[in-house]
C-alpha cells in the first residue's frame, strides 16, 4: 500500500477511535456531574452552563411541545364543495380519523403498561429522568467496544428525544440536552402522566392502511384491529418490542419482518416473565397465539392513501421540504453533505403529526377524469427485468400556465409500484429539449431568427466518436430554423447550440429550474442530457412560451394552516422573465407547425379547434416517448417507457395517444380551463432579420448544388452513343431561385421521408439513452 495512504488510513482510524473515546468520556462525566446536582435539583445555573443555547423551560413549555405532537394533519383538494370549503382528501398517516388518544394508562391494556415498562425502563417508577448506571453502562460499552451494546435511555428520554428536542443530530449536545430535559420533565410531571404522553408519543410503522402509526390506539387499531384496552398479552409484547425498530419489526413488511417481530416479542415476554409481571403458564400461552392471523385486514374506504395515495406521499414530500427551507435548511447543501433524507423524513413526521392543514392545488375532476382515461385504448407489451415482468409505464402533469399549479398528475399507466413517473422519475428529455436549450435562447440572445438558414449536412461529434444522425439517416441541405424544428432534425440544433456556446444554454436551463448535470456537453442539445429530468419540471419550462417568457415553478400546495387555522405558508407566484414575450411567441408559432405538419401532426389530427403548440421527444433506440403540448392556458406534459429503458420502437404511438386521451378527459372535466376560442397573442414587435447560421457553408453548398444540376443537364443533352442505354438523372432536389434576407438563393426543401404523404409525426429523435 502507498504510504501515504496508509498514514491517511491511519489518522482516519485514529480519529474515529477519539471521536468514540471522547463521546463516551463526555457522556460518563455529564452523567456525574447530573448526578452529583440532581440529588439537590436541576437549576437554571446548572441547565446553562451545560446547554447554553437550550431555552430555560418551565411546564408551559414542555406542554405546548407535549400538546402539539398529537394532532392529525389533513389534505385538501382545490376543488370547492358546496358550501364553499375546499374537499378533504384526507388524513396524512398518521392514524388517520381512526385515531384516538389515550388519555391515561388505563385507557390501554394492563399487558401494554407492563411491557413496555419491562422490556424499555424497568425502573421507570423509581429514578428521577434519567438512570446513571445504564448510561455509565451503555458509555462504557461504547467506549470499550463491546460486541454487546444495550440503550441508556430511560421512557422520559425517549418522550423528550421524540417530542420536545428539535434537532436530530446524534451529537454531544443533544445528548446533553436529552439528560438535563428528561430531568427537569420528571421533575413537573407525574409518572403516569410521562408514560402516557409515552405511549401516544412512539412511532410503529405502517399499518394495515399503510398509514403511518403513531401512538398506541393507532398501533391497536392498524395492526391488530383492536382497541388498546383490549389487546391480549402476545399482542401487547409484539408492540412493545417494535418500538426499537419499527420499521423492521413491522408485520406488514413481509415475512421476515414478522419473524423478527416474533422474536422480540419472545424477548419482551422474558423480561416480563423475569419482572414477574405475568405467571408461567400466561408466558406459555403468549408464545403460541398465532400473530400473523389476528393482524388487521386493509380497509380502503374512507383512507386517503387507498383512493390518492400519490397525491398524498407527493403532498408530504413538499409540505416537508416548505417546512425546512422555514427553518433555514438549504436543499442543496443538505444533499451535497448527504443529509437530504434523513432530514426530509423527520419534517414528514412534523407533517404527519402536528395538525397541519395542507391545501393541494389538484382539481378533483380533472385528476379523477385523466387518471381513468389515460391508458384506454393503449397497447401494452410485457418486458422481463431480472425475472419480473413489466409493461410501459406513462407520466404525466397538466399544468396552469399563469401560476404552475399542478392541477392533476398521472403517476403511472398500471397502478401499481411506488414510483411517481409524473413527479419523480429522472427520464431523459429526447429532442423536446431543443426548444428549451437551443432555440428559445437562441432567439433571445439573437443567433437566430425563425427564418434562419442552417446547412443540415453531416456533421461530426465534438468527442470523436462518429457523426450526428437525422432519424431518416439522410441530410436535408440548408433549412430554416423553423423547418429544423418542426421536422426535429439534428444537426441544426447542434450547430446552433455550438454558435450561440454551450454555457448560454446551460443558463436558461437553470433559469427554467431544469439544470444541466456536470457532465452533460454538446449532446444535451438534442436530448442527451446524463440525467434527465421529471414531467413536471419539463413540464414547467415549456410552459414559460405559453406564459409569455414568464417561468413559474411546478407546485403542488398552495397553502398549510396549523392546526388553529394560521396560515404558515401561502405560495405567492414569483414569476420569472426568462425569454421575451417576442421570443416566446415566435416559438410557439413554430411549436404550433410541429403540431401542424410535422413530429407532432398525430395529436393535431385528434384535437381539434383549440390553439396547440407543443414538441415531441424520443431517445435512442425509442427508449423515451414524450409529448409537451401547450394552450393559451394549460400545459400538459407526458411522458411513457419502461422501467429499465426497454426500446418503445414497437408501441411509438403509446405517449401521443395517452396525452390525446388525457387532454380530452381533462377538458371535458374543467372545460374553465379549455377555451376554444383562446388564442397565443402576438406581443409585436417580432424580428426574423438573420439570413443564416453557417453562410459559407450554404454558399459552398449551393454552389456545388449548381454545379451537380449543370453537369446534369450537359448529360441530358449528350445523345447516348449507339448500343448504350441512355443515362438515369440522379435523384438530386431540384435548387430553384429565390431570396432570403441578406440576398442568399433560397432552396426549395426536399419532400418528408419516403413512402410517407406527410411528415410522420414521431419523426424526432434523440441519440443518447438514459443512464
Amino acid at each position: 500500500m502507498d504510504k501515504h495512504l496508509l498514514r491517511r488510513s491511519r489518522k482516519s482510524a485514529n480519529t474515529r477511535v477519539f471521536k468514540k473515546v471522547f463521546t463516551a468520556l463526555y457522556i460518563f462525566f455529564a452523567v456525574l456531574l447530573i448526578c452529583v446536582t440532581a440529588g439537590i435539583g436541576v437549576g437554571a445555573g446548572i441547565v446553562s452552563a451545560m446547554v447554553k443555547d437550550e431555552q430555560i423551560r418551565n411546564k408551559e413549555d414542555f406542554q405546548k411541545d407535549l400538546d402539539s405532537l398529537f394532532q392529525n394533519s389533513y389534505a385538501y383538494f382545490q376543488t370547492k364543495d358546496e358550501q364553499g370549503q375546499p374537499l378533504r382528501i384526507g388524513a396524512f398517516r398518521s392514524g388517520g380519523d381512526m385515531r384516538k388518544l389515550i388519555q391515561s394508562k388505563d385507557d390501554v391494556s394492563k399487558y401494554l403498561v407492563d411491557a413496555f415498562i419491562s422490556v424499555e425502563d424497568r425502573d421507570f417508577y423509581e429514578h428521577n429522568g434519567i438512570v446513571p448506571r445504564s448510561l455509565l453502562r451503555a458509555s462504557f460499552q461504547q467506549l470499550t467496544n463491546s460486541e454487546v451494546t444495550t440503550g441508556g435511555s430511560t421512557i422520559t428520554q425517549q418522550l423528550v428525544k421524540n417530542v420536545i428536542l428539535k434537532d436530530f443530530d446524534k451529537d454531544l449536545e443533544r445528548k446533553a440536552k436529552e439528560i438535563v430535559l428528561a430531568i427537569r420533565l420528571d421533575a413537573m410531571y407525574e409518572k403516569d402522566e410521562i408514560l402516557t404522553y409515552y405511549m401516544n408519543s412512539v412511532f410503529f410503522g405502517n399499518g394495515a392502511n399503510k398509514q403511518r402509526l403513531h401512538g398506541v390506539q393507532a398501533a391497536a387499531k392498524g395492526l391488530f384491529d383492536v382497541d388498546a384496552k383490549d389487546l391480549n398479552l402476545a399482542q401487547s409484547a409484539y408492540i412493545a418490542g417494535m418500538v426499537q425498530r419499527p420499521n423492521d419489526y413491522n408485520p406488514f413488511g413481509g415475512d421476515k419482518n414478522l419473524e423478527r417481530g416474533k422474536k422480540r416479542m419472545k424477548l419482551v415476554l422474558d423480561k416480563m416473565l423475569e419482572n414477574k409481571k405475568i405467571t408461567k403458564k400466561e408466558y406459555d400461552e403468549a408464545l403460541t397465539f398465532d400473530i400473523k392471523k389476528s393482524l388487521a385486514k386493509p380497509d380502503k374506504e374512507n383512507n386517503s392513501y387507498a383512493n390518492y395515495s400519490y397525491i398524498m406521499y407527493a403532498l408530504e414530500e413538499e409540505a416537508a421540504e416548505i417546512l425546512m427551507k422555514q427553518d433555514g435548511l438549504d436543499i442543496d447543501e443538505l444533499s451535497k453533505q448527504g443529509k437530504y433524507r434523513a432530514t426530509l423524513n423527520n419534517y414528514i413526521e412534523k407533517v404527519l403529526t402536528r395538525g397541519y392543514h395542507v391545501y393541494s392545488t389538484i382539481n378533483k375532476p380533472i385528476y379523477d377524469a385523466v387518471n381513468a382515461a389515460a391508458s384506454k385504448g393503449l397497447v401494452f407489451h410485457s418486458r422481463t427485468y431480472r425475472g419480473v415482468k413489466e409493461q410501459e409505464q406513462l407520466g404525466a402533469v397538466v399544468m396552469d400556465n399563469r401560476t404552475g399549479s399542478v392541477l392533476a398528475f398521472v403517476p403511472t399507466s398500471n397502478n401499481k409500484g411506488k414510483l411517481n413517473h409524473a413527479l419523480n422519475a429522472y427520464r431523459q428529455p429526447g429532442s423536446s429539449i431543443k426548444p428549451l436549450i437551443v432555440y428559445g435562447p437562441a432567439m433571445e440572445e439573437g443567433v437566430v431568427s425563425p427564418s434562419t438558414l442552417v446547412l443540415d449536412e453531416k456533421y461530426p461529434k465534438a468527442d470523436g466518436s462518429g457523426y450526428y444522425e437525422n432519424a431518416a439517416d439522410k441530410y436535408y441541405g440548408p433549412v430554416s430554423v423553423t423547418k429544423a424544428l418542426t421536422y426535429s432534425f439534428n444537426i441544426p440544433a447542434i450547430k446552433v447550440f455550438n454558435k450561440m456556446g454551450h454555457e448560454v444554454g446551460f443558463d436558461y436551463l437553470r433559469k427554467l429550474n431544469i439544470p444541466p448535470h456536470k457532465n452533460d456537453g454538446e449532446a444535451a442539445a438534442i436530448g442527451g442530457q446524463y440525467r434527465g429530468y421529471t414531467v413536471d419540471k419539463i413540464t414547467a419550462a415549456f410552459a414559460t412560451f405559453a406564459n409569455e417568457g414568464k417561468y413559474n415553478s411546478p407546485h403542488l400546495v398552495d397553502k398549510i394552516t396549523d392546526a388553529s387555522g394560521k396560515v404558515v405558508y401561502e405560495h405567492k407566484a414569483e414569476q420569472k422573465q426568462v425569454f421575451s414575450p417576442q421570443t416566446s411567441y415566435q416559438m410557439i408559432k413554430i411549436l404550433r407547425t410541429v403540431v401542424t405538419q410535422g413530429t407532432g401532426v398525430f395529436i393535431g389530427s385528434r384535437i381539434y379547434g383549440y390553439d396547440i403548440a407543443g414538441k415531441t421527444g424520443t431517445t435512442s433506440d425509442d427508449k423515451d416517448s414524450w409529448f409537451i403540448g401547450s394552450t393559451p392556458n394549460i400545459t400538459i406534459g407526458a411522458w411513457g417507457g419502461y422501467d429499465h429503458n426497454f426500446s418503445m420502437k414497437h408501441n411509438d404511438k403509446f405517449t401521443k395517444r395517452a396525452w390525446v386521451n388525457i387532454f380530452k378527459a381533462a377538458a371535458e372535466a374543467a372545460p374553465q380551463y379549455f377555451d376554444k376560442k383562446a388564442r397565443f397573442q402576438s406581443p409585436g414587435g417580432l424580428r426574423d432579420n438573420i439570413a443564416c447560421l453557417d453562410c459559407d457553408a450554404i454558399d459552398d453548398y449551393l454552389a456545388e448544388q449548381k454545379k451537380k444540376e449543370e453537369e446534369e443537364q450537359k448529360k441530358k443533352q449528350q445523345p447516348p452513343q449507339p448500343g448504350q442505354p441512355g443515362d438515369q438523372p440522379i435523384d438530386l432536389p431540384p435548387i430553384q431561385p429565390g431570396h432570403q434576407p441578406g440576398g442568399r438563393p433560397k432552396p426549395t426543401f426536399p419532400p418528408p421521408p419516403p413512402n410517407q404523404e406527410k411528415p410522420r409525426d414521431d419523426e424526432d429523435d434523440g441519440l443518447f439513452s438514459t443512464h
